[in-house]
């Protein structure tokens, strides 16, 4: 039992150090991307601010979808030659993650921290917004039918901005105090503006950048970008509500003012609901005044497919490139070493004549015997019929200096003339199996 729970506190520990590794050095990546996409996104903005055309939109909207092949970077291959300051940095890591457990679980306790507040936040808030009663509109209002179709609207009795969530089971939270002030067809703005968040797929963007603030947690420019970023998406957003036709650029902008006229005082409630896309929710004035100048701006565009396809196929290249250059999920090992019996003497590694004399068969390993004995004649130790050793096979590296796995086989030479000898494989218990599974593949 004692044994079984060491195994265990052993394996929980590289499993922790193994994905602090990796977060980290896809932290490094990180800031590098982040950097670029804000300035492509400083250049899309141009001179005139204000205003913005469609495409340009979509553009700024499609550059933060750049940061999604980055996690996965993590075993990026790095070449001594080429990023030298890069291996310094990434041998720092490895001393102070891999050689130091306590930096590996501190920073590894701090995505579980983020992440269980995120989670924690997400059950409230879906757990409220399933008691709240259904919205039935009126006939009268203009309603996408696939709006109705797919998405569930609700009325909130709380005066907050309206807002949308939901990846799997998309809602539209409207508070009931709107919906007895406001004409019907801000209403139809309103859940026009909220419905483009979820066909749009913002709301999946949303819980990207969520986990990327997980793993990321320690880069400051991830939080700063989460604002950024949906602030993005809200001009997108704006713009598309207009160009839908429903609402005209002045009613909708007397909308925008009028929602935040209407949630103010109640700061505290709209606070919860800050991680949602949400149509007025209070932010910095700077913000606001760059909403209203866009749609005072307004010009009709249309996006090509040509401009979407090419963004697919830039984020199918990143991932393409990672996998290129990046080392495989394990590369196994084909060598065989060979270690005293107290295992505190390495006699053969990495050595081609041992490892010709050695085989891997289907239930054992088998051994040259006359060609070890006549390599181990060759040391400068002198061995006799009782001495045994210790013959390690198999096994794995994830990365450099970062591995596993194999077995071990008791060998004694000298104790048979055999010129040919069989060894079994030492029975693996059930959890050793799971163990080494997860190591190869997480």
């Amino acid at each position: 039992m004692a044994a079984s729970l060491v195994n265990v506190v052993k394996s929980v520990d590289y499993v922790v150090r193994y994905i602090t590794l990796k977060s980290g050095r896809t932290l490094l990546v990180s800031i590098i991307a982040i950097f670029l996409i804000l300035l492509l996104r400083r250049i899309l903005d141009g001179k005139k601010k204000g205003k913005a055309s469609r495409t340009r939109l979509y553009m700024k909207a499609y550059l933060w979808a750049l940061l999604i092949p980055v996690p996965f970077m993590g075993m990026l291959k790095i070449s001594q030659q080429s990023f030298r300051w890069r291996v310094y940095i990434y041998v720092f890591l490895y001393e102070n993650i891999i050689g130091t457990p306590l930096w590996g679980w501190l920073y590894f306790a701090g995505m579980t921290g983020i992440a269980l507040w995120f989670l924690i936040r997400k059950i409230r808030l879906t757990r409220r917004v399933r008691k709240l009663p259904v919205f039935m509109p009126e006939d009268s209002l203009q309603i996408p039918p696939k709006l109705l179709k797919t998405v569930t609207i609700r009325r909130n009795p709380s005066l907050t901005t309206p807002f949308s969530m939901g990846i799997f089971r998309p809602v539209i939270v409207l508070p009931e105090e709107m919906i007895r002030q406001f004409s019907e067809v801000e209403i139809e703005g309103i859940l026009q503006h909220e419905y483009n968040h979820i066909r749009h797929g913002h709301l999946i963007l949303y819980f990207v950048f969520d986990c990327f603030r997980i793993i990321w947690f320690m880069n400051p420019l991830i939080h700063l970008c989460s604002r950024w970023m949906k602030d993005d998406l809200e001009l997108l957003c704006d713009h598309d509500t207009i160009h839908s036709g429903e609402i005209s650029p002045d009613v909708y902008g007397m909308l925008l003012i009028r929602s935040l006229d209407c949630i103010d005082g109640n700061q505290e409630k709209t606070e919860g609901i800050k991680a949602m896309p949400a149509l007025a929710a209070r932010r910095s004035f700077k913000v606001m005044k760059k909403r209203i100048q866009m749609i005072a701006g307004y010009e009709e565009g249309t996006v090509s497919v040509v401009l979407r396809a090419a963004f697919g196929g830039i984020i199918l290249l990143l991932f393409v490139l990672v996998n290129r250059f990046s080392y495989p999920v394990y590369t196994p090992f084909y060598d065989f070493s060979l270690y005293s019996y107290d295992a505190k003497q390495v006699i053969f590694m990495d050595d081609p004549e041992f490892n010709a004399a050695v085989q891997m068969t289907g239930d054992g390993i088998q051994v040259q015997n006359d060609k070890v004995k006549k390599l181990l004649a060759k040391t400068d130790i002198e061995y006799d019929k009782d001495d045994s050793f210790w013959i390690y096979y198999g096994g794995y590296m994830k990365q450099p200096g970062i591995g596993g796995g194999g077995g071990i086989v008791q060998y004694q030479p000298y104790g048979t003339e055999q010129s040919i000898v069989h060894i079994s494989y030492n029975k693996l218990h059930w959890t050793d199996v799971l163990r080494d599974w997860v190591y190869r593949y997480m």
